[in-house]
């Protein structure tokens, strides 16, 4: 039996494709009916965050852009009040989310992509297209870097089939829920959710290691990009 495209290692990485979506501060207001459109659209949201950046991490955020003229515009927009960070999901997540948003410069998206996020929340002004509403990862190494920007300890991996999800299943999670399950119905506990969580916790197979204390990782949490691995 040959096997066919949807299987490829290619078609299920675009699937399972990640990207960084921003609301700029001034559509923070319309944030409902924009995540709303982004469902609609076939996207699952992963994960989301409202921050106000500091003039410093918007200039890292957008370090990419830095000497061109728009830089300073960019910086002072994106730290003028709260955004939203999302991590959106799909196939062919960052080009569909592109065109989803629609051109940069509002004046385009309006002529010519009227149905596009940008065009019907973006905002022209006299200092030119700088607040078109919305931010999008270019291509796939700058998507792990913003995503990891705002959410550090993110894992960004690709989502599971449901027959993957069955085989998840079966081979971590049966051998340990299983007995745990058959001897609470020997044991009929008082509190059988309570006993079942200790149980679990007593023979979990993959026992996490203790993190520092949250006092000590407080000061971690702030939107950065991280130091890439010697390895």
């Amino acid at each position: 039996m040959s096997v066919g495209s949807s299987d490829s290692d290619e078609e299920f990485q675009s699937y399972s494709e990640r990207t960084l979506a921003i609301i700029k501060p001034e559509a923070y207001e319309d944030t409902e009916a924009i995540e709303n459109h982004i469902k609609n659209h076939g996207f699952s949201i992963l994960a989301k965050r409202e921050v106000r950046l500091t003039p410093e991490q918007a200039a890292e955020l957008y370090r990419g852009h830095y000497g061109r003229q728009h830089f300073p515009h960019l910086v002072a927009q994106m730290s003028s009040g709260p955004i939203v960070a999302l991590v959106l999901a799909a196939r062919n997540c960052i080009q569909k989310w592109r065109n989803l948003m629609g051109p940069a410069r509002v004046a385009e998206a309006q002529a010519y992509w009227p149905d596009s996020l940008r065009a019907c929340y973006g905002r022209r002004t006299k200092y030119g297209d700088y607040f078109n509403a919305l931010h999008g990862s270019k291509e796939h190494a700058e998507a792990l870097r913003e995503i990891h920007f705002f959410f550090p300890n993110m894992i960004v991996g690709p989502l599971l089939r449901h027959m993957q999800i069955n085989d998840y299943i079966q081979k971590h999670l049966t051998p340990t829920l299983g007995p745990g399950l058959a001897a609470l119905a020997r044991e009929r506990p008082a509190e059988p959710i309570l006993w079942l969580a200790q149980y679990l916790h007593r023979n979990n197979p993959n026992e996490p290691e203790m993190g520092p204390p949250s006092h000590e990782i407080r000061d971690d949490y702030r939107c950065h990009t991280p130091v890439p691995s010697e390895i």
